[in-house]
């Protein structure tokens, strides 16, 4: 048997970033896409679950709402930072 552990909010982060990015009109480019996230996910506590495949889906249901808040402060807080320091060349 082997075991499987993910981190419930890199899942929340990267399936929040994007849009809470447009909305804030950040540049959604693939380089601060990760920058964004990379901030935010270093700014929220690790949630580790060990699960199996197909119960997944339940267990990021279930933590999303939780931890909604902490996501939602430090993605816009990542998304002040690039929006003032992006790594991209201007295009």
């Amino acid at each position: 048997m082997a075991l499987e552990y993910r981190n419930l909010m890199e899942d929340i982060v990267v399936q929040n970033a994007i849009t809470m990015m447009q909305v804030r009109d950040c540049c959604t480019c693939d380089a601060c896409t990760s920058d964004v996230v990379a901030y935010a996910l270093n700014h929220v506590p690790p949630r580790y679950v060990a699960t199996r495949k197909g119960q997944m889906l339940a267990k990021i249901s279930g933590y999303e709402l939780q931890y909604k808040a902490d996501v939602v402060a430090a993605i816009c807080e990542a998304i002040e930072v690039v929006k003032n320091s992006p790594r991209h060349d201007d295009r």
